[in-house]
């Protein structure tokens, strides 16, 4: 029994694009129906995200010059390299200050806005008081709205941050592979951009491994999630419910169900943990590989002559560039599920609100008739009358 309602759970948690959908309509909004401070926070987040890649390629570039220098010992030519380097440092501290005051300051007002324009609509329908009257409330609808939308939205603007960071990195470091890589001619065969298609080969079998190995964290995530809050929702209840609850069979059954409801969250939390461990097989035998797999590849031409120390560094470098472009969804799919589980839940709430009609106006209760006493008094205004 205990086995088939796990996996009813794994089930309710699967991923399902009707939920991203829905939740994207819920939210959106903020861009259309909120101030210019939306388009101006995201489009100044974009250029600074331009401005970071486009320093990235120069210090990539930097570091073949660099050990170019070394190589051919050339003093002079050495410290004009550590001067620059003290303006690219300057430039990559204020672009990253530019990034997290634009991030931060965006997840802000998104949440704002998705936070007031879901309480409203949960007055407006009288859902806060309407759904538990009719037995259909989503559990917790109060950490929904004040949790579940932060943990929702924060990681959507770092996804975007990401994804973008990564298109734009690995367009821009697979041009530095192929023009500086070139062709490998081994044995009679020759392969052009080699490199290129290392690196492309490379990170698409890691996210491939990565997504078939990770794909049931997203139900466990939401599982655990469920748990954790159902067992906020048992403590508060006890607490609520103090004066009914007394030393006897009462307070013995509750303290029962509360080590239960623990043991299922204990459960739950070690589901996620087995599967967190298959998943950190892939990523920190990936990460060992990445800086290895371009210096074996670039060193039969390193030793041809057919490239220099600094064009074998600036390669490493930038096949590190475009594995960490290509492996975003290896190093964020934990996260992806984390918050894919808060949508969720935020899209169920507003769906339970959504079946309710709008909230009636209050009735008023006609007043017993009264004697006439005159006129009423003019009041200031502001003043109720009685």
């Amino acid at each position: 029994m205990q086995g088939h309602h796990a996996e009813g759970d794994d089930a309710a948690h699967a991923y399902d694009l009707r939920v991203v959908r829905r939740f994207w309509h819920l939210t959106t909004g903020f861009w259309a129906n909120s101030s210019r401070r939306a388009w101006l926070l995201t489009f100044g987040l974009a250029f600074c995200l331009l401005a970071n890649v486009a320093i990235q390629f120069t210090v990539n570039t930097w570091n073949r010059w660099f050990f170019n220098a070394l190589e051919d010992r050339e003093g002079k030519v050495l410290l004009e390299l550590v001067a620059l380097f003290g303006v690219l440092f300057l430039l990559v501290a204020a672009v990253g200050v530019g990034i997290v005051w634009t991030r931060e300051t965006l997840q802000v007002r998104w949440r704002e806005w998705v936070t007031r324009a879901l309480v409203e609509r949960w007055f407006a329908t009288g859902g806060y008081r309407r759904l538990a009257e009719r037995g259909i409330e989503p559990a917790n609808p109060e950490y929904r709205i004040a949790d579940d939308v932060r943990m929702a939205l924060e990681p959507i603007v770092d996804f975007a941050i990401g994804l973008l960071s990564a298109l734009l990195g690995a367009a821009t470091f697979l041009g530095v592979l192929w023009s500086i890589g070139g062709s490998l001619h081994a044995g009679g065969v020759t392969i052009p951009a080699y490199m290129v298609l290392a690196a492309i080969a490379y990170g698409a079998c890691a996210s491939l491994l990565m997504m078939h190995v990770g794909r049931p964290l997203v139900r466990r995530v939401g599982a655990r999630n469920e748990a954790e809050a159902s067992l906020r929702f048992a403590l508060t209840r006890v607490r609520t419910e103090a004066a009914a609850i007394d030393d006897g069979f009462r307070a013995r059954d509750e303290q029962a169900g509360l080590g239960e409801t623990y043991d299922r969250v204990v459960r739950r939390w070690l589901a996620v943990v087995r599967q967190n461990a298959r998943i950190t097989w892939i990523t920190n035998g990936s990460g060992a590989l990445i800086p290895v797999v371009p210096l074996l590849l670039a060193a039969p031409k390193f030793l041809a002559e057919e490239l220099s120390l600094g064009e074998v560094v600036q390669i490493v470098a930038a096949f590190v560039q475009v594995q960490v472009a290509i492996s975003w969804i290896v190093d964020n799919y934990r996260r992806i599920a984390e918050c894919y589980a808060s949508v969720r839940r935020v899209v169920e709430l507003a769906d339970a609100i959504d079946t309710l009609d709008p909230a009636p106006e209050p009735q008023t209760q006609a007043e017993p008739a009264m004697p006439a006493l005159g006129p009423a008094p003019v009041l200031a205004p502001g003043v109720p009358s009685l």
